[in-house]
């Protein structure tokens, strides 16, 4: 029986791995390019696969498309330790890991890993292309990522940091509010730390959904069908009244379920509070307005909800990290 091809797909690169030109790409492979990622690329008759990787500090975010050709063996490999929230976007895979145990890989689901530099393996068959989402920090530079965003201090558990393999025991649904993270991500089209900030504040909210999803799940699996429905149009009403002066005893008693009781399925559900929620909407239209037009600074301010100058300011540094005149002279 003759072997099977086999094809090393780098999960992350050294620093000094060095990447391709977009410009020497084949035309028919720019579509999709994101603008401030360092491109892999390689295509012959067994399978191609495009790599993309941002380069955020502590953080780095990933996107593979892997398109098989043929019946083939892949080795997803890390040339070091490293922490990676992981999302499938494409075919059901199954991993047989470098430590002997299985991972299922599945469709629109999250899962944190914690790999060492050995060889991972998945089976694949013609057809069974996949999009592979992730973000990945080494754990020495976990306690950098988390003075930046304390938000993320689930991530310095024994259970994350000293772990191996595959950390959550049920996989994570890759909910509304990280679709709409993700795609923020893909579609930037800032580059420097005008891209930088944005995207980064992306994947930190996704970290963040994983980790509260991962230990709430159960509570949004145990919602009744009436609560969950009512979350559920609670979500989408802020989705297009962000701007409004919500409270949540406004909110409650709009959609008829207790305040505190609405707070805790929301939570459940989408792994941010209401207020971040509508925070996460505001600052969304704040940068890109800050981007794309010559509105003041007073006027993108009034038109994302807040009563003044000043505490848009605030919030919008608390948020990206970074003060909104900063990203309007970076380049």
């Amino acid at each position: 029986m003759p072997l099977l091809p086999t094809r090393i797909l780098w999960i992350d690169r050294p620093e000094h791995a060095e990447s391709i030109p977009v410009a020497s790409l084949p035309k028919d492979q720019l579509k999709g390019l994101l603008w401030s990622a360092r491109v892999y690329f390689e295509d012959d008759a067994d399978c191609k696969i495009v790599t993309q990787e941002i380069p955020l500090g502590p953080l780095s975010v990933w996107f593979h498309h892997v398109m098989p050709k043929t019946s083939m063996i892949l080795f997803p490999q890390t040339p070091f330790q490293n922490v990676i929230l992981h999302v499938m976007l494409g075919s059901h895979v199954r991993v047989l890991m470098g430590n002997g145990r299985m991972a299922d890989l599945r469709n629109q689901r999250m899962d944190l890993f914690n790999l060492r530099d050995y060889l991972n393996t998945v089976p694949l068959e013609p057809g069974q292309w996949f999009d592979s989402f992730h973000l990945n920090f080494r754990p020495e530079m976990a306690k950098e990522l988390i003075d930046e965003y304390p938000e993320l201090n689930g991530l310095l558990t024994p259970a994350i940091m000293q772990g191996e393999g595959h950390l959550n025991t049920r996989s994570v649904f890759f909910n509304e509010v990280c679709q709409r993270a993700l795609k923020e991500i893909l579609c930037c089209k800032q580059i420097g730390d005008q891209g930088g900030y944005f995207v980064r504040r992306q994947a930190v909210n996704i970290l963040t959904v994983f980790l509260r999803t991962m230990h709430l799940s159960a509570g949004a699996y145990k919602m009744s069908t009436k609560n969950r429905l009512k979350t559920a149009a609670c979500y989408h009403f802020l989705r297009r009244n962000f701007t409004g002066a919500h409270t949540p005893e406004n909110l409650a008693e709009r959609f008829s379920l207790d305040a505190k009781l609405l707070e805790e399925c929301f939570l459940a559900r989408y792994g941010r509070s209401v207020g971040e929620f509508i925070t996460d909407l505001r600052m969304n239209v704040a940068y890109h307005s800050l981007m794309k037009t010559k509105a003041s600074l007073t006027m993108i301010a009034a038109d994302t909800g807040y009563d003044s100058l000043a505490a848009f300011r605030i919030a919008f540094r608390k948020y990206f990290r970074v003060g909104p005149v900063h990203l309007i002279k970076a380049q």
